[in-house]
């Protein structure tokens, strides 16, 4: 595993190593630090590249703050941009919500960008910003099967017109989420603010099916 900061000046040649020398499948987590965790303030990266986990896909996990992401939010385009033709799966969390900080630009890119985009998923995030025009573009995205919108605010616009059928509206607790994902949400290595990244673990006997390509899940509602 490579592990390196927007501070470390050799970030840009380690990215370009990594997209140059592997057509590997690239799952992309980015988990948002709150400003009380220790080194809020930069932007860390991981991506692996080895061990049994792996062998089939790449997975990068960035770790930046919504209070700095207007900062970080350059080279963290310039880290999707390496990847864009690679990535399949984008998971976005944050707890607890916070602002409206992710541009609609960002939903926009990846879906124009990113042609083997399967699954987006979005944990505690105000979106806001996301405008219906982004909507249709992923609606129309040819390979996109599954957005799942977890605890999050202000969505009434994926779900405008019913515009989006990708759409899975989580207001509870998923039980099932590390299978659906392929086990890395739960694996990620959380070097600060563990807390980030937390799903239930009890027992619940509703559920919601979703496409083929992914495991079932039971849903929790919160009463």
């Amino acid at each position: 595993m490579y592990r390196f900061e927007t501070t470390d000046a050799n970030w840009k040649d380690i990215l370009m190593e990594a997209s140059l020398h592997d057509d590997k499948p690239m799952w992309v987590y980015v988990i948002f630090r709150k400003n009380h965790c220790s080194g809020h303030e930069k932007m860390t990266v991981n991506i692996s590249f080895d061990g049994p986990v792996f062998w089939n896909r790449q997975v990068a996990y960035l770790y930046c703050c919504s209070c700095h992401f207007e900062i970080h939010e350059a080279s963290f385009m310039a880290i999707l941009h390496k990847f864009e033709a690679r990535v399949e799966r984008v998971c976005l969390v944050d707890s607890p919500v916070d602002y409206a900080f992710l541009p609609d630009s960002l939903f926009a890119y990846m879906a124009r960008s990113m042609p083997r985009l399967q699954f987006i998923y979005m944990r505690e995030l105000d979106l806001e910003k996301i405008n219906r025009g982004t909507v249709v573009e992923l609606a129309a995205h040819k390979n996109l099967k599954k957005v799942i919108v977890h605890k999050c605010r202000n969505y009434e616009v994926l779900e405008d017109f019913r515009n989006l059928p990708q759409l899975l509206v989580v207001k509870g607790e998923i039980q099932g989420l590390k299978a659906m994902l392929g086990g890395d949400v739960e694996n990620a290595p959380m070097d600060s603010c563990p807390s980030s990244l937390t799903t239930s673990t009890s027992t619940t006997s509703d559920s919601s099916e979703l496409s083929d390509r992914f495991q079932q899940v039971s849903v929790s509602q919160s009463p």
